[in-house]
C-alpha cells in the first residue's frame, strides 16, 4: 500500500475506489470502533511474505485491545 493512501486509510469517506462502489466509511468506522469504545488501537504496515517460492507485499493491519481488570 503506497504511504500516502496509507495516512488517509482511516479518514471518513477516503477510498481508492470510484464513488458507486463504495463510501470510504469502512475503516473509518472500524477505527472509531476499536479506539473509542474498546480503548484499543489498529495499525497498518506493509510486509513481506514468503509462498510457494514467491515473494508477496501486501497490507497488515494489527489490532490490539486492553486487558479488563476482573
Amino acid at each position: 500500500m503506497p504511504l500516502n493512501i496509507m495516512e488517509k486509510i482511516f479518514d471518513p469517506y477516503f477510498t481508492t475506489k470510484h464513488s458507486s462502489i463504495g463510501t470510504g466509511i469502512g475503516l473509518y468506522m472500524t477505527n472509531q470502533i476499536i479506539t473509542k469504545q474498546f480503548k484499543g488501537q489498529i495499525l497498518v504496515s506493509n510486509i513481506e511474505i514468503e509462498n510457494n517460492d514467491k515473494t508477496l507485499i501486501g497490507a497488515e493491519f494489527k489490532i490490539t485491545l486492553p486487558l479488563e481488570d476482573i
